[in-house]
């Protein structure tokens, strides 16, 4: 029994090996399909060679992972990966090749093409990462079935060969398997390393790397997705900031025009508006800069109200003017928070809540103080189509979208429970088809709230 549970061990550390090396195939095929995205918003012909970069490291890495095991059960489909990478680089290059010859680039076919294999291999690689991760799973599950028989048998031998034998071995187990359902539901947590100076204290070394490493890929996921709403946001403020500069310039021909005979008190109001309009813009430019930093998690003492409406300034120009907005967040509400993320999250729920809405209708941001449990529940909520009760469940995951292929990444609702979990804080959703959606975040509020 003991013999077995070394060579399984062996094995689950051998599964975690694979396990990263599929993580690095999966997420170079995520930058892939973003670089292909970022061609398609922006037509930069350099996201298509670094697009072909990344399945050129795919295909490499599938090679070195056939190699170290040829007899992995998802080889198979790992080899099916490998042929549909090539058909979807080849139609990147049809695509370089149309951009060389007709310097547009416009080929609806080739770009239907690259969405469909895109979409085939990113399907594929997330269904080989989830295999693994069963697989891993079911060998953890199956250590502890062995574990418990030879706690078991011990307990033959002496009540202190049991406790040794569960205080050693299996802790470190059932903290792995702990750990292990934490990565499926998206928290990256490490476990304590015992030093037992064996197999299991290896294996428990080699978990803690892999969560370290999936952590690095998430923000490098969180990131991508912060981009991508960045890149949004900055067509909308080029908008806002239309207005003022009308106004200004439109102000200062007046004051021009009545300068020297004018009325002082008239010429007065035109610059105080110009002063005015020049406020408003800077506040706008200043919001973006602020969002598009990039800066360690870090709490600080925050204005609850001012993180809202900073997202709402950012937010509304990807708001029909057909959509009403209300804020009714106490002004005495301060909590400790990261104010670029959470200004993250806000701006993607209400950018989710605006694009649920198809024609007229509301969106409501509110908060609320529950002293008792020393939270604040802030609730987003929209008059838009809802949600079906069977993808309730599924919505947090990543790359869950009920959007048509090529709006949507599937990453913003993902990132936006990441971020509320990162403020120790939960979200949750309540949603009917036709009845609108809520979501309420809590967050905790350790420090004495502001009155």
């Amino acid at each position: 029994m003991s013999f077995l549970s070394y060579v399984d061990l062996v094995t689950t550390e051998r599964k975690m090996e694979i396990l990263e090396y599929i993580y690095n195939v999966h997420n170079n095929i995520l930058e892939a399909r973003r670089y292909e995205k970022n061609y398609f918003l922006y037509g930069n012909q350099d996201s298509l060679y670094e697009n072909i970069a990344s399945t050129q490291k795919v295909t490499e890495i599938i090679d070195t992972i056939l190699h170290v095991d040829e007899k992995l059960a998802v080889n198979n489909q790992l080899i099916e990966l490998d042929a549909q990478i090539k058909v979807y680089t080849n139609s990147i290059r049809d695509l370089l090749a149309t951009i060389q010859e007709t310097d547009t680039g416009k080929d609806g076919n080739i770009e239907d093409k690259i969405r469909h294999y895109g979409k085939i291999i990113s399907d594929i690689s997330e269904d080989i990462v989830n295999f693994e991760k069963t697989q891993i799973h079911s060998m953890v599950s199956l250590l502890r079935e062995q574990l418990i028989v030879w706690a078991s048998v011990a307990i033959v031998t002496g009540i202190i060969l049991s406790f040794f034998s569960i205080s050693f071995v299996f802790k470190p187990i059932a903290a792995i398997k702990k750990a292990t359902v934490a990565i499926a539901q998206g928290r990256f947590n490490k476990i304590d390393v015992i030093n037992t100076k064996d197999e299991i204290q290896q294996v428990m070394e080699a978990f803690n790397i892999m969560v370290s490493e999936l952590e690095r890929r998430q923000d490098q996921l969180i990131q991508a997705e912060k981009l991508s709403s960045l890149g949004t946001l900055t067509a909308g403020v080029a908008h806002q900031l239309n207005n003022p500069l009308n106004n200004i310039s439109t102000s200062c021909q007046i004051a021009i025009d009545e300068f020297t005979d004018g009325d002082p008190a008239f010429v007065r109001r035109m610059l105080q508006n110009i002063d005015q309009e020049t406020l408003r813009a800077r506040d706008v430019v200043k919001s973006l800069l602020e969002f598009s930093r990039t800066q360690e998690f870090a709490l600080r003492t925050a204005s609850l109200v001012d993180v809202v409406q900073k997202a709402v300034l950012l937010a509304k120009s990807q708001v029909s003017p057909d959509i009403s907005m209300t804020v009714d967040v106490p002004q005495h509400l301060v909590l400790p928070l990261d104010i670029q993320r959470m200004q993250e999250v806000f701006i993607n729920l209400i950018i989710n809540a605006a694009q649920a809405i198809l024609r007229q209708g509301s969106i409501t941001i509110t908060a609320t103080e529950d002293i008792g449990a020393q939270e604040v529940i802030v609730e987003i909520s929209d008059t838009g189509q809802g949600i079906a009760e069977k993808n309730l469940a599924r919505i947090f995951d990543p790359f869950f979208t009920t959007k048509e292929e090529g709006h949507g990444t599937g990453l913003g609702l993902s990132v936006v429970y990441g971020i509320v979990q990162q403020h120790q804080g939960t979200i949750t959703v309540q949603s009917q088809i036709g009845q609108g959606t809520s979501f309420f975040i809590h967050l905790p509020c350790p420090v004495k709230i502001v009155t």
